[in-house]
């Protein structure tokens, strides 16, 4: 017979890509994400590994990123954004980029000082890509940091795009002085319901080895997480144990019940294997 906690580590890696959105600002970041991949899919994984070395050297071994998403990621500084405690939703408003920035900073600016340095620096970095990779690099970034409305003149263009928003020293100033960053103008980005789109994927999905129903969606109760934080088996018994691979709310929910039962549990002194009555 299969060990349920087996079965259960199997199926949240195979639903692990349809994880269901708790809130507005994750609502936007698994579209950012779904959007930004399919124009990663233009490139070779060779391709992209170089992107992002380009970008890491660009930015120096003290602010390296992981992925390209993580470098060109428009919710930086946005711990503190109303959009982490709200419903999923369809629209969301975040700071204006880096590159909008450089059109209203003064022209004796400390931010136009950073920003001159930088486009000079990448540009040599960036001399042994051809255009069309750096255009392609663009567009990703582009589709990473949600922005709608912009179009690139050329090469040039899109270098100066890309230093701006990928650079470790700029985002040092913003999270120094956000002046500016506050005086533009708010971006609102409107974008397809992530949530649905899920439920979706995860009803029609031929490869879910156990098919969903509505009743997956459901987050556990307050009683039941206390309840599977003190016996996780009870867990696979309910046979709802699906909910847990897409729900982040819910992991979270159990993650924290479950390291109060075992603080509790080490704070309670035991004698001969059992607690003290």
């Amino acid at each position: 017979m299969q060990n349920p906690t087996t079965d259960i580590q199997e199926m949240i890696k195979e639903l692990n890509r349809f994880q269901l959105p708790s809130s507005l600002m994750e609502s936007f970041d698994t579209w950012r994400e779904d959007a930004a991949g399919t124009v990663c899919r233009e490139f070779s994984p060779s391709q992209l590994s170089w992107f992002l070395d380009l970008l890491n050297r660009f930015r120096g071994p003290e602010d390296r990123k992981d992925s390209l998403l993580e470098v060109f990621d428009p919710g930086m500084y946005t711990a503190n954004h109303p959009a982490w405690e709200a419903a999923p939703g369809t629209v969301i408003e975040l700071p204006a980029l880096t590159s909008d920035i450089a059109g209203i900073a003064g022209r004796d600016s400390e931010f136009l000082e950073i920003a001159r340095e930088e486009i000079r620096d990448f540009r040599e970095l960036a001399r042994p890509f051809a255009d069309e990779e750096i255009a392609g690099l663009a567009k990703i970034a582009r589709a990473a940091l949600a922005d709608q409305r912009k179009s690139f003149g050329g090469r040039e263009d899109a270098l100066r795009y890309l230093a701006l928003n990928a650079s470790a020293l700029l985002e040092d100033l913003w999270a120094q002085d956000d002046t500016l960053w506050v005086k533009a103008p708010i971006r609102r980005i409107h974008f397809d319901d992530m949530l649905a789109r899920r439920k979706a994927q995860l009803l029609e999905a031929a490869s879910t080895r156990v098919p969903f129903q509505e009743k997956d969606f459901a987050c556990y109760t307050d009683d039941e997480i206390r309840t599977f934080a003190f016996d996780v088996r009870k867990l696979f018994l309910t046979e709802r144990a699906k909910h847990l691979a897409i729900c982040s709310r819910c992991q979270r929910r159990l993650e924290y019940w479950s390291d109060l039962v075992e603080n509790v549990d080490r704070a309670t002194p035991h004698q001969e294997g059992g607690a003290d009555a």
